[in-house]
């Protein structure tokens, strides 16, 4: 036997274990280590004389230091504490690092024992605590050592020296033995419940006292807080008063709207019912569903029920609506777990687990038989729980705008000292009183750092989720609305998504070994006694649910092409089984009906659906099975296959319809209960196939225009399907996906076998419309330099990435058709997109999507909810207009938050200049001055700036993301320059007058007099907010312009027409309140001249040097694609230059004489060929 492997510079990939790496003490090990939530955990004992030295300098600092910790909990525990052995430690340091951020959770560790609780008062006989972990083994412990963490336990493992997860009975068990599950006594259930705790999902509503003592203590109202202090100590009562009110007004809104939110949330999750369950020997006890743990039998009703645990279904079927997990709203019919024994995998048996949060229609079963279900989760170990923890403990936001407006606001605060030292030095020079100079230094704090940013900052965003309301696009994460607005590759689900949710039969084609037949488009017209008609009566999942039909769409249109009538034990109780039989009002007679008697679920990952039937006539059992072509053709009888059936089925599938095979099986027993037991894997085997469905699934009206709107915008466009390679194909080139100059290439990788190694093939599926004949290799390769696409299936997806990870960045930066990919592969498809520097979005109708939807940056699901836990957007308009609407309202909100961050930041070093200048005489704005700046300007201009809508078209080139960079630092220098400029400007002219007199500082008043100077800098600054607002409102191409805003523009006419008017012909208790000098009509003049002027130069500036100057022409010669953090530039660049990749072969490699079933689940047809700089597949 050869060794399997690759050669040369394609080497295949084999993951190996990582080591966990700990310190000498073990003082440092993690939490999940390997999996997706690891987290690094670190012990601590308490430290008596750490902790008093902390109080000490609590007291020294009045304070402050603690305060200081309660932002900072790691330092704390770090400064009280002392490092030990996690064996030792009475508390822990959880670090959760998800990519370059932190978050830190201080957790106390307990110790419990089987004696602590006993609702009965009775002991457990043994005290012994059993609970099972994360890593499938099952625990017996007298006592446990535990913490709890993002709301799941986590037990002491002395084997391992580690923590370990709680689980469920969903790890290291078989299914037979949940079978054996017979239920558990109540002492049993109050003993396991001291681990698990109650079943439910608690979401904390916090008191409104603690909510406004949380909000209050955050470092923005702690700023709030000194700077009132400040303020009250230069007599700036007025203004103190307007801050006082805003920060009530700010906090009260932050309280109450986090206070409803909570109790949504708390109202969605948190839901009581009571449940009957087994304590054995056929005792039944009804209790409530919090007393739920892990191993009871519970009963499900007949009539339904709302489940509150996940569970195991073991006897019986149910309809199932999981629409409130995935948004998919098709009822499902869940069956039996199988009783073998097999390891349970809750990922392969989910046709068979009801899950928490999900609504049971209705049940079925034989009769006078209970449904029962035993219970494997409960709490926040559900899928419903793991939900609900991503929204409580959302990922850190990885936002380049978010991340450099707090190293804007770390600049601010640098100034801000640069103020401070400057004011100390220049006034202590002059002889001023020291508590004087301490004042005003404190007082440059609270003017170049604003206090009012994070308020601004959300006005863009609430604006654009109101727009987006009211066009039925919901959305339950804010934060997600700017990073849309950086969207630049699109992935769409196919069926419900692109196309529509319903399917319309085409027609069948019946097939034997004989050959394909002709297509027929009228069902009824085969024989009702030939086993492809009967295979599409009984191989679906559907059931009659409050007298409708119901289940997946495909399997509707399938049953009512033939025209038979299906009941079930609903409707007749003397049926067993679901039936099916001809329509009786049809004439038909002395036709047997069929007793579906097993179903085996669909299943994504097999890509097939099977069930065991039995005519009443013959009494024997029947196997159909239906799925995937290429899925079962591979598990069918080569000998039932005729020759050109693959170039048939190629024949359909390039056309874009759908086609479904079917197969048959007849099965040797006789007896019902020797078929229930049958595994699922001996049933499909060696079929005989029987033909061909074919169904038609057309494009949604909307999708083509929306696609090529997404392609004039440069935007990647990208197809996810679980549907056939060549379906996907057709629709996207029908929809525009595959623009009609480009070659598709199908990509197709093959694991090692006995007989060869690992290899990959490029292969042109689809030419592009202009191209000539080629009578040549080099001619085929000459024109697949200029445009091509890939195209992958999921099992060649899973090929690539494990044994030629070096080609992942090339496949998915060209990939556009992802087709047969599962829910899993959706999702590391995704992460692959991001990984590369895309800012991703999906679109799907949630059933198979949740994990793509959850992982993309932006997701968003159709669906008829107003909100899904499985994506932060929802759309209820059901088709794919709500993308561009999502990702144009995003835009305009990043856009927005850039202007209004602009305005604040210019806003405070405006005033801070205005200040600094003052200082200089030692004078300043007086408290109304500073009102009428932060209230009749900037929070007008604030509250309406975000009013701008967006704009109806999609520019080529989305916004930029990050305030680093070169073009947003210049705008804001030159601006902040001139700003300073022309303050000087006014400063230094108004000197020149004959009637000037300069400001004399009175050491004996502390209030500041009027002066000359504050008229001509104080009224050249306020024309100067006014300006900044008109310079940083973009319009087109992401907005719309700036007059479209109502709001906004007569907010801009009024104020300056009313400043204006102050400094032309103010009254005298205008001047009274503003303390301003009254100065001739040539100074007045003077600052309004030099105002215009400043306003002609900025807008100069910003629309003619930055926008179109810098920003066209200057700033893409010197763009470095080899430095840019979008990876698939670099990527897409490499590809372009490369003349040699792919190599397409010319010649056939490999050529089947027979349909070989190994060879086709490999994936071996004719034609195929193989990457020349790759070993070859070679024939056994």
């Amino acid at each position: 036997m050869k060794n399997c492997q690759v050669q040369d510079k394609h080497q295949a990939y084999k993951p190996t274990n990582p080591t966990k790496e700990t310190g000498e003490n073990n003082s440092v090990q993690y939490l999940n280590y390997g999996e997706e939530d690891q987290m690094e955990i670190q012990g601590f004992i308490y430290s008596n004389l750490k902790s008093k030295l902390c109080i000490i300098f609590y007291i020294l600092t009045l304070g402050t230091l603690r305060l200081f910790f309660h932002w900072y909990p790691h330092l704390h525990i770090k400064s009280t504490h002392t490092r030990s052995d996690l064996k030792t430690a009475d508390k822990v340091l959880v670090t959760d690092i998800y990519r370059k951020y932190k978050s830190y959770f201080v957790k106390d560790i307990k110790t419990i024992q089987a004696s602590s609780l006993s609702s009965t008062g009775k002991q457990n006989e043994d005290n012994i605590l059993e609970c099972n972990t994360c890593d499938g083994k099952q625990k017996r412990l007298y006592q446990a050592r535990i913490i709890k963490c993002k709301k799941l336990l986590y037990v002491w493992d002395d084997d391992t020296n580690s923590f370990v997860k709680l689980a469920g009975f969903d790890k290291g068990i078989t299914r037979s033995k949940l079978h054996s599950f017979k239920g558990q006594t109540e002492d049993k259930q109050v003993t396991k419940r001291i681990l698990y705790g109650n079943n439910e999902i608690s979401v904390p509503v916090q008191t409104v006292m603690t909510l406004i003592l949380l909000e209050a203590l955050t470092p923005f109202y702690m700023f709030q807080l000194f700077s009132l202090i400040v303020w009250l100590a230069e007599s700036y009562f007025y203004y103190t008063i307007a801050i006082i009110i805003m920060s009530f007004v700010g906090i009260s809104t932050s309280v109450l709207q986090t206070r409803k939110n909570q109790e949504n949330l708390r109202g969605t999750v948190n839901y009581v019912d009571r449940a009957i369950v087994c304590r054995g020997d056929e005792i039944y006890e009804e209790v409530p569903t919090t007393e739920l743990v892990p191993g009871d039998l519970v009963i499900i009703p007949p009539e339904g029920c709302e489940m509150q645990c996940d569970a195991v279904l073991l006897t019986g079927t149910c309809v199932v609506n999981e629409s409130m997990l995935t948004g998919e709203s098709v009822p499902i019919t869940k069956t039996p777990l199988p009783e073998d024994n097999f390891r349970f995998q809750l990922n392969e048996n989910v046709n068979h687990t009801l899950f928490c949060g999900t609504k049971i229609i209705q049940t079925k079963s034989k009769e006078n038989e209970r449904v029962f279900a035993v219970v494997i989760r409960t709490g926040y170990l559900t899928t419903k729980g793991e939900l609900v923890r991503s929204i409580l403990y959302p990922p850190p936001a990885d936002f380049k705008f978010e991340t450099d407006s707090y190293k804007f606001i770390g600049i601010l605060f640098l100034i801000a000292i640069l103020g401070v030292i400057y004011t100390i030095v220049s006034k202590s020079t002059r002889q001023i009183k020291a508590v004087e100079i301490l004042i005003k230094a404190l007082d440059i704090f609270t003017i170049a750092v604003p206090p009012a940013l994070p308020a601004a900052m959300t006005v863009g965003k609430l604006y654009a989720l109101n727009r987006l309301k009211n066009k039925q696009i919901f959305c339950i994460n804010s934060r997600v609305i700017n990073v849309s607005g950086s969207v630049d590759c699109i992935c769409f689900d196919k069926t419900g998504t692109l196309t529509e949710d319903e399917l319309d039969m085409w027609g069948i084609v019946p097939v034997n070994s004989n050959g394909v037949k002709t297509s027929l488009k009228d069902v009824q017209a085969l024989p009702s006694t030939s086993d492809l008609f009967r295979g599409m009566a009984t191989c679906h999942s559907l059931s009659i649910i409050h007298g409708i039909l119901g289940g997946d769409p495909l399997d509707i249109k399938m049953f009512e092409s033939t025209g038979w009538i299906l009941y079930d034990s609903i409707d007749r109780t003397k049926h067993h089984h679901i039936t099916v039989r001809p329509n009786l009002d049809v004439g038909v007679d002395n036709i047997p009906e069929i007793n579906i008697v097993k179903q085996f679920q669909f299943s994504s990952h097999l890509q097939r659906m099977s069930v065991i039937v039995r005519c009443s006539d013959t009494g024997h059992f029947t196997a159909f099975c239906k799925g995937s072509p290429e899925m079962i053709m591979a598990l069918s009888k080569p000998s039932s296959m005729p020759s050109n059936l693959i170039s048939k089925v190629h024949e359909y599938t390039v056309q874009g319809y759908r086609v479904i095979a079917l197969s048959k099986k007849c099965l040797d027993s006789t007896r019902e209960e020797e078929v229930i037991k049958l595994l699922r894997e001996d049933v499909e085997r060696d079929l005989e196939f029987c033909g061909l469905i074919i169904l038609e699934n057309k494009l949604k009206p909307q999708t083509a225009g929306i696609i090529n709107m997404l392609n004039e915008a440069n935007l990647k466009v990208v197809m996810i399907t679980g549907d056939n390679l060549q379906t996907g194909v057709h629709i996207a080139k029908e929809c525009g996906m595959v623009k009609p100059n480009h070659n598709i290439i199908e990509v197709s990788a093959e694991e090692p076998t006995e007989c060869s190694i690992a290899s990959i093939s490029y292969k042109i599926i689809s030419q592009a419309i202009m191209m000539v004949k080629y009578d040549n290799h080099f001619d085929i390769e000459k024109n697949l330099r200029k445009d091509y696409v890939f195209a992958v299936t999921g099992k060649s997806w899973a090929n690539i990435v494990k044994y030629f990870p070096q080609l992942v960045p090339k496949i998915v930066t060209k990939g556009v058709i992802f087709a047969r990919m599962s829910g899993m592969q959706k999702q590391h498809l995704v992460e692959e997109f991001k990984n590369l520097g895309y800012y991703v979005a999906m679109c799907g109708d949630g059933a198979n999507d949740c994990g793509a939807l959850k992982a993309a940056h932006v997701g968003i699901s159709l669906s008829e909810a107003e909100s899904s836990v499985a994506s932060p957007f929802t759309s209820k308009i059901q088709d794919i207009s709500c993308v561009p609407q999502v990702i144009k309202e995003g835009r305009a909100a990043l856009i927005t938050s850039f202007g209004i961050f602009k305005i604040m930041l210019c806003y405070s070093l405006i005033e801070f200049s205005t200040v600094m200048i003052l200082y200089n005489i030692d004078g300043n704005m007086t408290s109304f001055q500073f009102l009428f700046i932060d209230i009749c300007l900037i929070l007008n201009f604030a509250s309406f700036f975000g009013m701008t809508k967006a704009h109806e078209t999609l520019d080529k080139v989305p916004p930029a993301n990050s305030l680093m960079g070169f073009i947003p630092i210049l705008s804001m220098s030159f601006y902040l320059i001139l700003s300073v400029f022309f303050q000087l400007v006014g400063y230094y002219w108004i000197q020149t007058y004959d009637w000037f007199k300069p400001f004399v500082y009175n050491h004996k008043d502390d209030t500041f007099l009027i002066s000359y100077e504050n008229f001509a800098v104080y009224h050249v600054s306020v024309f100067q907010y006014i300006t900044m607002c008109i310079v940083f409102s973009k319009g087109k191409p992401y907005r719309k312009p700036l007059y479209t805003n109502i709001p906004f523009t007569l907010s801009l006419i009024l104020t300056t027409v009313l400043c204006v008017w102050i400094a032309l012909h103010p009254t005298d208790w205008v001047n009274k309140i503003m303390e301003l000098i009254v100065t001739p009509m040539e100074g007045r003049y003077a600052v309004i001249i030099i105002a215009v002027i400043n306003f002609l130069v900025c807008m100069i500036f910003e629309d003619i040097i930055v926008d179109y100057f810098v920003s066209k022409i200057i700033a893409p010669r010197f763009r470095n694609i080899d430095k840019s953090n979008k990876q698939y530039l670099k990527v897409a660049k490499d590809l372009n230059s490369d003349i040699n990749w792919p190599s397409i072969s010319d010649k056939e490699t490999v050529i089947l004489n027979d349909f070989s079933r190994d060879g086709i689940l490999n994936g071996v047809v004719n034609n195929g060929y193989i990457d020349h700089e790759n070993s070859v597949i070679t024939k056994c």
